[in-house]
């Protein structure tokens, strides 16, 4: 038989704490009111009923957040100054309990285990390591004790709670509200969307707030916000916490949005919603709260390809059987039937097959999205969609010639033209928009092409075109380019 965790205490739990001191208890709440960030970050509002004396008072403010940072707590109130303030995180448990009462005797208890008689004594408790006490007896060291320890009073300092004290001064005998705010770490929250595809052009989506709590409390009945954006925690931490305070002070009442949605507002340079009505949020758990949603928003989907053709002389490069990717397009805005700023997080998109069954079709990520922007979202590659493509004919235009370019370099280059093709075929039922992206070589041209195309940035040329289904499609395009021999500049 091991040593057991029962511990017996022979004064009560109130024997903690000193007469003078005022323990503010969870039950003197007023209000709570919480603002979650999306890096493990809170700012926490605690305001509570209290009772104060004229003179020097000792507050403690129990149960707050295990993953607290001390250092930007503020504790407030009319009329009041305060003098100190310690962040008190020794919990009374068995083993702090064990661990303060090193150097100290104790009563034991141990079970006859033949007659189940109860037999006492008393020994010095010398050390405690790996959840044993090593007992030193009158007989001599027990580092195995078997049996029970029995406490006749406390270690000072433990707290049933992780407790803020606080040494406050006031002129008069008054009553009122106490208020604390902090940081703390150990909660966070992210989105989550739900994009169900109804047909060719549009969209159901709906967004989800996951909110996750490990910071060591719950948050009963509290008024939550959340704040979207990447917040710079390198600063002073007093600067960084007035700016976050002057946030919170700045929020909106809570308002539903289209009579479901969480209200939305900037907030300097990010974005804050508010939730529309008090929620609970316990310690070790996630909640899910509906953010936002909007019914028939618009998308295009596409079959994209970037060709793994290169053009240079003696070229024989080709590809054969490449599966297109396969893509879809929103606009943020009103008139795709959203224009609300969105949140980072995943969005996972379904759709029902032809018996009316829901499956999925494939998932991404999108960063904090403002109002306008636009979402390229990669699902996953067509099955029935692929691609082959060649190029056919490679023509020496010129003999090799000399050109001086703006930073007095002789460029030697001999110009050539390039035939190419790229057919994509189409098995499926339906017809499927296509969009083919080539990347082309500096100061090369398009001279001619069959599918009128447009060069969209730098080194990079797109066509846009659709197959009918069950059938395929021929890109054909001539590429002027020029083989580059050397390079030479005056030095």
């Amino acid at each position: 038989m091991r040593f057991t965790t029962a511990v017996t205490f022979f004064l009560s739990l109130t024997s903690m704490a000193v007469a003078a001191e005022t323990i503010v208890k969870d039950g003197d709440k007023q209000t709570l009111n919480i603002t979650v960030y999306n890096q493990n970050l809170a700012l926490v509002k605690d305001v509570r009923k209290v009772d104060w004396q004229k003179g020097i008072n000792d507050i403690a403010f129990e149960g707050v957040a295990s993953g607290i940072k001390p250092e930007t707590a503020i504790l407030y109130a009319q009329g009041i100054k305060v003098l100190e303030q310690n962040y008190d995180y020794d919990i009374l448990d068995l083993n702090n309990i064990i661990e303060k009462s090193i150097g100290k005797t104790v009563k034991t208890l141990k079970i006859n285990p033949t007659n189940g008689e109860k037999i006492f004594d008393s020994a010095k408790i010398i050390s405690f390591s790996n959840n044993t006490p090593i007992l030193e007896f009158n007989y001599g060291i027990d580092a195995n004790f078997d049996g029970q320890l029995l406490f006749e009073d406390l270690p000072e300092g433990l707290r049933r709670k992780p407790t803020l004290v606080a040494k406050i001064y006031s002129d008069t005998d008054n009553s009122g509200n106490l208020s604390l705010a902090y940081l703390t770490n150990g909660i966070s929250w992210r989105a989550n969307y739900v994009a169900n595809v109804i047909d060719n052009t549009k969209l159901d989506l709906t967004a989800w707030v996951t909110i996750n709590n490990e910071s060591g409390i719950d948050y009963n009945n509290a008024n939550v916000q959340l704040v979207a954006g990447q917040i710079n925690q390198t600063r002073s931490n007093s600067a960084y916490f007035g700016e976050m305070r002057a946030m919170a002070v700045a929020a909106p009442k809570m308002a539903m949005a289209d009579g479901i949605e969480i209200a939305q507002e900037d907030i300097s340079a990010y974005h804050l919603y508010t939730l529309p009505n008090k929620t609970t949020i316990k310690d070790k758990q996630t909640k899910q709260i509906t953010l936002m949603e909007r019914n028939a928003v618009k998308y295009t989907k596409e079959a994209e390809l970037t060709s793994p053709l290169h053009f240079f002389p003696n070229s024989d490069i080709e590809f054969k059987n490449k599966h297109l990717s396969m893509y879809y397009n929103l606009i943020n805005n009103t008139a795709s039937n959203l224009g609300v700023q969105l949140p980072a997080g995943t969005i996972r998109f379904y759709e029902n097959d032809t018996q009316g069954n829901l499956q999925f079709i494939g998932e991404n990520t999108i960063t904090h999205t403002a109002k306008e922007e636009k979402m390229h979202l990669y699902l996953g590659d067509y099955g029935n969609i692929f691609a082959n493509g060649k190029i056919s004919k490679i023509t020496k235009l010129d003999n090799e010639q000399i050109k001086t370019d703006s930073e007095s370099c002789s460029i030697f280059y001999t110009p050539y033209s390039y035939e190419a093709e790229i057919k994509v075929y189409n098995s499926g039922k339906t017809k499927e928009q296509i969009k083919i992206k080539q990347n082309i070589p500096q100061d090369a041209e398009i001279i001619s092409q069959n599918i009128k195309g447009q060069s969209t940035h730098s080194g990079m040329y797109e066509w846009t075109f659709s197959v009918a289904p069950e059938s395929n499609q021929t890109l054909t395009f001539t590429l002027k380019a020029p083989h580059i021999r050397k390079r030479t500049c005056n030095k």
